[in-house]
């Protein structure tokens, strides 16, 4: 295996709780995921998203937990300037790993830390009018579901906060499926480098209507004991998702104490 295609292996991709767009939210409702090592039943972590609007802006926060329900890592999104490019805030509280990107008097910023003793380092966000950031990739699926309905394959620049700089990706072969039994709509995304083909695909089941994740299978943000990001299979179940969750339980869950250790 190369240098370049080890590093790229590594790299977090979007397992960023894309349940649902946060323009498409009601006031507050709440949403489960289950993370297991792709290709097994171990449970490697849970995620928990609240999604809301304050001051008239669609907003997000998630909690990544332990397999035990310990919350160890949090994020908050604000889907402005826009629903595609929001403004997110990530931190690990394991390690004290934080990444995020910030708006600021008309310019942009990405910043990341790669442990709680390591310096901030700040780089201006790379002009892109097409670029994806975070949780935004849902909002860029939707906009663009037609497309992949009709068979055609697109191009994404994502954003990779650690590497300051977007990576195109390419999303395409949409098919028809199942899961558990219900009707979806699967998506396949690669990276587009000619190193691509070595790296494992990002695999994507969505409602018919493209409205919702059901599945995503691929490598995710949150990272294992060793410090690599891991390959996952994140389940949404329907039967977990709770509408007109109360504003008491958002301020709770974004004041809730993280554990520094999933370890017992």
């Amino acid at each position: 295996m190369t240098d370049m295609t080890q590093r790229v292996r590594q790299l977090p991709i979007i397992a960023c709780a894309i349940v649902f767009s946060p323009s498409a939210a009601p006031a507050a409702e709440r949403h489960e995921g289950l993370a297991y090592v792709r290709g097994t039943d171990h449970l490697a972590y849970r995620e928990t998203d609240w999604l809301f609007t304050r001051d008239g802006v669609a907003q997000r926060l998630t909690l990544y937990r332990c397999a035990d329900g310990k919350p160890f890592a949090r994020k908050e999104v604000r889907a402005s300037p826009t629903d595609i490019a929001p403004d997110f805030e990530f931190l690990d509280a394991r390690d004290g790993y934080r990444e995020g990107v910030h708006s600021q008097g008309g310019s942009r910023e990405i910043f990341v830390q790669q442990n709680a003793k390591a310096p901030i380092v700040v780089h201006p966000l790379p002009p892109d009018s097409d670029g994806v950031i975070d949780a935004g990739f849902d909002a860029f699926i939707r906009a663009h579901w037609r497309d992949f309905s009709a068979g055609q394959s697109r191009r994404i620049p994502f954003l990779l906060p650690d590497h300051f700089k977007f990576v195109d990706f390419r999303i395409a072969d949409a098919a028809d499926g199942t899961l558990d039994g219900r009707p979806v709509r699967e998506l396949k995304m690669t990276l587009k480098a000619w190193y691509g083909f070595a790296l494992p695909s990002i695999d994507l089941a969505y409602d018919p209507g493209g409205r919702r994740l059901e599945e995503y299978q691929g490598i995710g943000n949150i990272r294992d004991d060793s410090g690599h990001n891991q390959n996952v299979r994140i389940e949404f179940p329907s039967d977990a998702h709770q509408e007109l969750v109360s504003d008491d339980e958002v301020e709770r869950a974004a004041a809730l104490p993280l554990s520094a250790s999933c370890r017992s």
